[in-house]
């Protein structure tokens, strides 16, 4: 027996399927799982709850949505401070991919390849995280101001931290800080006028009394103590360096020293004992210096070891005795000569301008090809209008076709010269930059002759040791922890128990430290290969906990306590 079904019945069917269609139409191949989107939208704001949320969704559909969550998951991890491993890179380069070849999603593409960079760079693939960031810069849209604002900052970070020439970390900060004003995110136009105003601390590049005095301001507006110490300690640093503004200088130190104890770190103090070194107080200088504690695991410990044998290179003359003077001045010198060895050894600029010179490279091949195309446009033109010409001289309209045809002939050779005079500017440019580019590389051998290269260690063979020995032997660290926990006012056991989200490597890190190993030693024990990412990793590390000082601070008040 046949099922007949009301006419409404039918109706409402039929108008529930065109739904569906269009709602499934209109979507397309770009329609993301809502939890992915939600997660998205927390990133910035609020990062672990961004991550919380990835790590409850246990299955998703479609390969989109699958490669969208691994760029997420990335993401999160990384601003969460996690520990990025080899898993963090193998899902952000299926993300990659995917986007490369299967998407014409723009901006996830650019931030595929801004975080592939992060976690080369957390892994100490130094240059090959310049790679990335300058491919994500060249695929991003023009109009993508957050991931651009975000490209520039990693990229002025990675000169900051492994390359000596400040003017072009400076100019990196400013490109960023111009994207940032343009989505008026003031927290990330803070971050940009600080590290300017650091980066011009020492030297006459931009306004660095104006740039930090901008920083103080919207540190005042978002209510960051930790920011406007921070500005006020690099701002006296600059002014003390001109004689004139010295007194100025030196109040601001002290009422930093006076108002805001908890933030007190060692750039202030050295900052207070050069001021009144310069003031011809070698005292006062002493006492200050004496306040400044350091041990091998303090981040930045070579800039801090110069400042202090310039001061005391200072002290000494102003006492009397030029011959340690000029001792403590050689120790400087040699401190800071290994420093830029150090940054030396990474070829990030190399790497930039390498990538550079191929962009530039396509770009002129492609307006050759247009050039030779428009000119081949421009003669197929022109014949047929001769075979216009010839055929209205036929059937005696050829007086005023000629006319016409000469006025559009001019006309396309006025446009063909225009063509070319833009063609031959281009190429002028062209020479230019590479002149541009010749002399500023010419600058940078003369300061790499400058220094020396240290032979290259067996380091991998020993690390490839120990850690073979921690993996194989844990209950050698669980031993270690009761000594810890013995020796140093039971710190392992009340940090795990106040933090109970650390792991076990972040308590390997917190004990390893606790005891005075080394940033070498500490790398070669927990198996990384760049002892310069450790202060990185313990900053982290002290965010992660929400510490208000540094994880030394707290390794400090726990044991004295």
């Amino acid at each position: 027996m046949a099922l007949i079904w009301p006419m409404r019945h039918v109706i409402h069917i039929i108008f529930a399927a065109v739904l569906v269609a269009l709602v499934t139409g209109c979507g397309g191949a770009h329609r993301y799982d809502v939890r992915l989107i939600a997660a998205d939208s927390l990133m910035w704001t609020a990062p672990d709850s961004a991550l919380a949320t990835l790590t409850a969704i246990d299955s998703l559909t479609g390969d989109g949505n699958r490669v969208y969550h691994a760029l997420l998951m990335t993401q999160a991890r990384y601003k969460c401070y996690a520990d990025i491993t080899a898993s963090d890179d193998s899902a952000i380069t299926r993300a990659m991919h995917y986007y490369r070849y299967h998407s014409g999603d723009r901006e996830k593409l650019a931030r595929t390849y801004l975080y592939k960079g992060a976690v080369m760079e957390e892994l100490g693939h130094v240059d090959s995280a310049m790679y990335y960031y300058k491919t994500a810069e060249a695929n991003a849209d023009e109009k993508d101001y957050t991931n651009l604002g975000q490209i520039n900052t990693r990229i002025a970070n990675l000169y900051r931290l492994y390359y000596a020439d400040r003017q072009i970390c400076y100019d990196k900060y400013k490109q960023a800080l111009k994207y940032y004003q343009l989505i008026n995110n003031k927290s990330l136009q803070f971050d940009c006028l600080l590290n300017m105003g650091a980066c011009s601390a020492t030297t006459h590049i931009g306004n660095a009394k104006q740039l930090l005095l901008q920083a103080g301001n919207l540190a005042i507006e978002l209510n960051d103590s930790a920011g406007y110490y921070t500005c006020q300690e690099l701002l006296c640093r600059q002014l003390y360096y001109s004689d004139h503004l010295l007194t100025k200088a030196k109040q601001i130190a002290l009422d930093c020293l006076n108002h805001y104890r908890q933030y007190i770190n060692q750039d202030l103090l050295l900052d207070l004992a050069d001021i009144y070194a310069l003031s011809n107080m070698p005292d006062s200088a002493r006492y200050y210096l004496n306040l400044v504690k350091i041990n091998a695991s303090v981040p930045y410990i070579g800039q801090i070891k110069t400042r202090q044998y310039l001061i005391l290179s200072r002290i000494s003359k102003l006492e009397g005795d030029n011959v340690k003077s000029s001792h403590y001045e050689t120790l400087a010198h040699q401190v800071s000569d290994s420093i830029l060895n150090n940054k030396k050894k990474f070829q990030i600029q190399d790497t930039e301008n390498s990538f550079n010179s191929k962009q530039h490279t396509g770009f002129m091949s492609k307006i050759s090809r247009l050039h030779w195309i428009v000119i081949g446009l421009a003669l197929a033109v022109m014949a047929l209008m001769a075979l216009a010409f010839y055929h209205y001289r036929r059937v005696h309209r050829y007086d005023k076709i000629i006319e016409s045809f000469k006025q559009q002939s001019a006309s396309q050779l006025s446009d063909l010269t225009l063509l070319k005079q833009n063609i031959e500017n281009l190429k002028i440019q062209d020479q230019q930059l590479k002149s541009f580019i010749s002399s500023h590389l010419s600058l940078t051998s003369e300061m790499i002759e400058a220094c020396y290269h240290s032979p290259q260690s067996k380091l991998s063979e020993q690390v490839k040791r120990i850690v073979r020995f921690q993996h194989e032997n844990k209950q050698q660290w669980t031993q270690l922890y009761h000594y810890i926990d013995a020796e140093y006012n039971g710190i392992i056991s009340k940090t795990r128990n106040a933090y109970p989200q650390l792991n076990d490597k972040d308590l390997l890190l917190i004990a390893l430290t606790t005891t005075g190993f080394s940033y070498v030693q500490i790398a070669i024990i927990m198996g990384y290969t760049n002892a310069t990412s450790i202060g990185t990793i313990k900053q982290r590390l002290a965010q992660k906990m929400h510490l208000d000082g540094t994880l030394n601070d707290y390794i400090n008040s726990m044991v004295e306590s």
